[in-house]
Parts: C-alpha cells; structure tokens; sequence
C-alpha cells in the first residue's frame, strides 16, 4: 500500500471516528458488513468521486424527535436507491446481497422509525409547492395565521419547557452528586 492510500485510509478514519460513527459498527452484523463490502466492490467508483467533499447524506445537527423524522427519511432513499440498484442489475449474486441488506434496512425504519413517512413526505411536498406569490393564497394565510402562529407558539413553549425542565434535573443530580 502507498504512502498516498495509508494517508487517504488514516484520514477517513480519523473523520470516521470523529462523527461517532464508529459505534454504528457494534449494530451492524457480520454478514451485512460482508454484503456491503461484496456490493462496494461491484459498484466501484473512484476515489476521486468518493472524496469530493459532497456526501451523499451530509452530518445534521438536529434533535432526537427530528433525527427520528430524519432518519427514517434516510432509510427510505436508501430503499429507494437499493431498489434502483435491483432494477439495474442481472448479476444474481448481487441482487441476493442487495435484497438481503434492503431487508433489514426495511426491517430497522419498520420496527423503530415513523412508519408515516409516505404521508409526512407528502404533506411536506404540499407545503414546499404552496404558490406564495398567489393572491388568493396570501389571503388565505392571513386567515389562517393567528391558529397557526397560536399553534406554533404553543409547541415552541412546550419544546422550551422540556429542555429547561432536562436542564434543571441535570442541576439536581450535579448537585445531589457534589452534596453526597
């Protein structure tokens, strides 16, 4: 191995284990890690395209209610790009490990992420193709936003009263453990 792909491994890895991703490995099985290697051979891209500082699903910095939301979101692009791969494919080895590792990312979203996305999706998609240069939409907004800022109001005040009331056990138990 060359000083340049030592270099490029030792980088990854470091980036790797920096995101936290390092404990992901204690949840993937065996056999899944030797499918995705199989299927990272076969689909072989070069370095080049694979290090171009633009990953496919970029690191987020949400919550734990949005990264539910967010990860089952992310799991079904994967179904999704798993699905196109079986589509495109004849090699029957590849697509035994590509519906094996499609199985189980189905399996994680269905038994502990939202199985509502379909709709989610779909209301999201609504949303982002309201024509807010139309005047009968602008109008019907103003209708509608003391429900909707009262709404929103609302939520923000319970969102800030759970952190401040996760903040404050955290004072307790800092406290209880300093006093015993």
């Amino acid at each position: 191995m060359d000083v340049l792909s030592r270099a490029v491994m030792c980088f990854c890895l470091m980036g790797w284990m920096t995101l936290g991703w390092s404990n992901a490995a204690q949840f993937t099985s065996i056999n899944m890690k030797r499918n995705i290697d199989k299927l990272k051979v076969h689909y072989k891209i070069s370095k080049d395209q694979l290090f171009n500082g633009n990953p496919v699903f970029p690191k987020d910095t949400f919550e734990d209610s949005e990264q539910r939301v967010l990860m089952s979101v992310v799991l079904d692009v994967y179904l999704s790009i798993f699905s196109q791969m079986l589509n495109q494919t004849g090699d029957q080895e590849v697509r035994e490990r590509l519906d094996q590792v499609k199985g189980k990312v189905h399996e994680t979203q269905k038994h502990y992420f939202l199985g509502r996305i379909p709709e989610l999706r779909t209301h999201l998609q609504n949303l982002w193709a309201i024509k807010t240069s139309d005047t009968t939409v602008q109008g019907k907004a103003l209708s509608e936003f003391i429900t909707i800022y009262e709404k929103a109001s609302k939520l923000a005040h319970e969102i800030h009263l759970k952190k401040d009331n996760r903040r404050k056990r955290r004072q307790a138990q800092r406290l209880k453990s300093h006093i015993m």
